[in-house]
């Protein structure tokens, strides 16, 4: 380094000694740096290349044929066709039972109403099946009533209750009791048939039962038979129809008397005799008695 060199070094140093007293770092501005390389004779670094990234130029949206794209609009879109028609099936009413305005209503029904109503009835799932819901038959201003459990197949197809084989002893019953059927009022505990013929659920019977009532209370009978262990139990609250029968009971002030069902007869023939036994208990209260055919000698 020659003597001009080191007196600009000195200097050099001086002036950034000077400085860093009052600032930690010493500010060189880059002519004292190329004067400094040109009076020492050292050769000064090459400048760093900065490459300059190019400017950012947004992506420009793919041109359209504007042509098409109007032409397009204006077409309809082909669809295909839905060749499967939905086939909407209407769902049955949901019963809803005997609600306290149905039982308001129906002791205000004279048995007119009773039957229009009861033909349109679907407070049990038992309508969904029926043909014919089985009201009742004959004499509406009738002293004797027969009450039965629910309706056969036979009387479900020709809307009568108690016909066939059961109906033809029933009717036997009656004659030889000195009435006809047309004296008599006959009818169920329930007004449509049960699925196979099984025996009521307490739902059903409910549903039913304001009708069964409001039938009694117009009809007003002198006496009811009651056929079967279901007209028993529901009417009565009695459950075995073998110490029932033949005993006199009451409801609502009319006096009942139970006796097996027609069905249990046909099956049963030894239990016919204590029915007419209890028959004969019927007629006495009627003041009617049995009549001895003579025999031929």
């Amino acid at each position: 380094m020659n003597d001009k060199a080191e007196s600009f070094f000195d200097d050099t140093i001086k002036t950034l000694s000077i400085e860093s007293e009052s600032a930690k770092f010493a500010n060189v501005t880059p002519e004292t740096l190329t004067e400094f390389y040109s009076v020492s004779g050292i050769p000064s670094p090459a400048p760093q290349q900065i490459q300059t990234p190019p400017a950012y130029s947004p992506p420009q949206p793919a041109q359209r044929n504007n042509s098409n794209y109007e032409q397009q609009k204006t077409q309809p879109v082909a669809t295909t066709p839905n060749t499967q028609q939905q086939t909407i099936v209407p769902t049955a009413p949901v019963p809803q039972g005997m609600s306290a305005d149905d039982i308001v209503a129906i002791s205000k029904m004279d048995l007119a109403k009773v039957e229009r109503s009861l033909k349109t009835c679907n407070r049990c799932p038992l309508y969904l099946e029926r043909k014919n819901p089985i009201i009742g038959a004959g004499n509406p201003t009738a002293d004797l009533m027969f009450i039965s459990e629910g309706p056969s197949i036979a009387e479900d197809e020709q809307g009568i209750p108690l016909i066939g084989e059961d109906g033809q002893l029933l009717t036997g019953m009656i004659n030889a009791m000195q009435f006809s059927r047309s004296d008599v009022y006959i009818t169920h505990i329930i007004k449509c048939r049960t699925p196979k013929n099984r025996k009521p659920e307490k739902p059903e019977v409910e549903a039913c039962m304001e009708f069964l009532k409001q039938q009694i209370k117009l009809i007003n009978p002198k006496v009811i038979i009651t056929l079967g262990a279901v007209p028993l139990q529901y009417l009565l609250n009695q459950r075995s129809i073998t110490q029932s029968r033949g005993q006199w009971m009451m409801y609502q002030g009319i006096k009942v008397m139970p006796i097996f069902h027609p069905s249990y007869l046909n099956r049963n023939p030894m239990a016919k005799k204590e029915t007419w036994s209890d028959l004969q208990l019927v007629m006495k209260y009627f003041g009617k008695s049995h009549r001895q055919i003579a025999k031929r000698t």
